[in-house]
């Protein structure tokens, strides 16, 4: 499970910057966050979505409909942080960095997806 191969990741990483830490902190919270997942899937939709369980029409509706969400939330959440750096005359290679990603990625997905059926 992704979750506990994050965990490992936090784990190392802090180890290797010597946070015993936050390298057990970011272990023991990936690992709570896979057992939720594993766990509470029995008993809530929602947690069986997050966790991956879109065997139906309707859960692939609303996992669609949960991305396109995500997507514009993202969008202006990036454009908005990019005008208030350009604003208060900050730097804004990050944020412009991220919003060519979030674009670039929207036009590629549409192409891509539009050619395939």
């Amino acid at each position: 499970m992704a979750a506990t191969a994050f965990g490992g990741a936090y784990l190392a990483i802090y180890l290797g910057h010597h946070n015993v830490a936050m390298a057990v902190s970011g272990l023991v919270i990936m690992l709570a966050y896979a057992a939720v997942l594993v766990f509470g899937s029995r008993r809530s939709e929602a947690v069986a979505l997050l966790r991956g369980e879109s065997g139906d029409e309707r859960r692939r509706s609303i996992e669609q409909r949960a991305a396109a969400l995500t997507m514009y939330v993202l969008a202006l959440v990036l454009v908005g942080g990019s005008l208030i750096a350009l604003i208060r005359g900050k730097d804004t290679a990050t944020w412009t960095t991220l919003c060519a990603v979030l674009g670039g990625t929207y036009l590629l997905s549409t192409i891509v997806l539009t050619r395939r059926g």
